[in-house]
């Protein structure tokens, strides 16, 4: 490559870059999702799908037609952050949940219901998976469904879903706690009502108020779209709204960082599932995450 097109391909990156950046400030403005702290590789590749989508040649193009559709931005939102969940997702993580985990968490509460989080629910699969499970066992308890796309929590709210969705779902489970409907099947009333969606970002926002904190924070392929910083920042925020004993549920790729080693204590390293340590046994936790990735 010769110099002047070397030159002129670095003034090209500098300006996709310039781009790309303010398309994320628009976006930020816009749906109050800040996308500056996620992984730039992965936040570029969804905008060039977009951009493909519409026949965008380019960033600047792309920004032209983003500043131009107000409903742009949120379809925008929606790509960056496809969800790909189905009822029962990993089947043996739930497994595990439904057999001894929530069993022995109400054991240990007693009386008090348990409080549930799901970080970044998409659709909320998981969200009414983890209330099937509550209320197969009888077991008092609500569930908080949160992410930052509010058209997943509109359709997370309505709970009807195409029959794919429930490829994994005992079927037990299916034909006790779904109903068939002209779009499918609908999560039944009663499962509904233990599930709440609310408008969140992980990175930004408290999380989802209560009286008592979380028994389980299940929070599964979230963090691989964020920086080593910004996860570890994250997770910081779940510990705190873990109770003493309560469950921390990661996805298959992700893990916890060291740092967390005095206060997660791994259960099963397969499911990523992380027991909180009470706070008065943290400073003689064990070595952090034997084994981790």
């Amino acid at each position: 490559m010769s110099a002047t097109a070397a030159e002129h391909a670095d003034t090209r990156a500098h300006a996709e870059d310039a781009a790309l950046a303010t398309i994320l400030e628009v976006l930020r403005e816009r749906t109050g999702t800040d996308f500056s702290r996620y992984r730039r590789a992965t936040v570029r590749r969804r905008v060039l799908n977009r951009m493909i989508c519409l026949g965008a040649n380019t960033f600047e193009h792309y920004l032209d037609m983003l500043l131009a559709e107000e409903g742009e931005a949120l379809s925008l939102l929606q790509r960056i952050t496809i969800k790909v969940s189905r009822f029962y997702r990993n089947s043996a993580t739930f497994d595990l949940l439904r057999r001894d985990i929530l069993p022995e968490l109400a054991r240990t509460n007693g009386r008090r219901p348990l409080r549930i989080w799901c970080a970044g629910c998409g659709y909320g699969e998981e969200a009414y998976t983890l209330a099937m499970l509550l209320e197969e066992a009888g077991i008092p308890g609500t569930v908080d469904a949160s992410d930052i796309d509010p058209g997943a929590l509109s359709a997370g709210r309505r709970g009807w879903y195409p029959p794919s969705a429930f490829d994994e779902l005992p079927a037990a489970l299916h034909t006790t706690f779904c109903e068939p409907s002209e779009r499918g099947y609908r999560v039944c009333e009663r499962v509904r009502a233990r599930v709440s969606f609310w408008r969140h970002d992980v990175i930004s926002d408290a999380p989802p108020p209560g009286e008592e904190r979380f028994d389980l924070v299940s929070c599964r392929n979230v963090l691989i779209y964020l920086d080593a910083e910004v996860q570890h920042q994250v997770l910081r925020s779940i510990d705190a709204a873990l109770a003493a004993g309560g469950v921390l549920c990661l996805g298959e790729a992700e893990w916890p960082s060291a740092a967390l080693g005095q206060t997660l204590r791994t259960m099963n390293h397969k499911a990523r599932l992380f027991r909180a340590l009470p706070m008065h046994s943290r400073a003689a936790a064990p070595p952090p995450f034997a084994g981790s990735a």
